[in-house]
């Protein structure tokens, strides 16, 4: 009895010690994927967009994403659970996770530069961009807005949730974020 209660102690300090290393078998077994694409929004600038996934499991990941200036200092993160970000709502193993981080991280969206973002006429509460409205930020007002589009600021956009996608402007050394567009989910 007691060889077996030694056995069994020694086991589990060895797992604990492997966890702790990083060697676990649930993080061995897990879907810990990266994914890494350029981004240039114009001919000066280059960055690096990241996106990760950590989970014991893929459909029970959290995803991140970063946004790298050209010396590799982050400018922009956002983390969130998989789960509730439709990219990762069908994701099941850690290909479909490897897929779903580099469409995320992917800027195939209209908004290229703040310029393309739909005006936001005198007196509305918002900028008028008919069916799937663009929301400014807490604390982001018409005169922000407008003269950001005026600056032709690049802007960096990704889905945030199920219905909607968050977009960041680089102005000044840094990311801001300027607001979400709403689509349907």
């Amino acid at each position: 009895m007691r060889s077996r209660v030694i056995a069994g102690g020694v086991a589990a300090l060895l797992f604990w010690f492997s966890s702790v290393l990083g060697a676990s078998p649930v993080r061995a077994a897990g879907c810990d994927v990266t994914a890494s694409v350029p981004w240039s929004p114009a001919r000066q600038l280059t960055f690096k967009a990241e996106a990760f996934a950590h989970g014991a499991r893929c459909d029970k990941a959290v995803v991140m994403l970063v946004v790298r200036g050209a010396d590799g200092t982050p400018l922009w993160t956002d983390s969130r659970v998989g789960a509730f970000v439709m990219p990762f709502v069908e994701v099941k193993t850690r290909g479909d996770m490897q897929s779903a981080l580099a469409r995320w991280i992917r800027q195939d969206h209209p908004f290229k530069s703040t310029a393309k973002l739909p005006p936001w006429p005198a007196g509305a509460d918002q900028p008028a961009s008919g069916e799937f409205p663009f929301l400014p930020d807490e604390g982001v007002d018409r005169v922000t807005y407008e003269a950001a589009r005026a600056a032709r600021l690049p802007v960096f956009c990704y889905v945030q949730g199920m219905e909607s996608m968050a977009c960041v402007m680089w102005k000044d050394g840094g990311m801001t974020k300027l607001g979400v567009q709403l689509f349907p989910g």
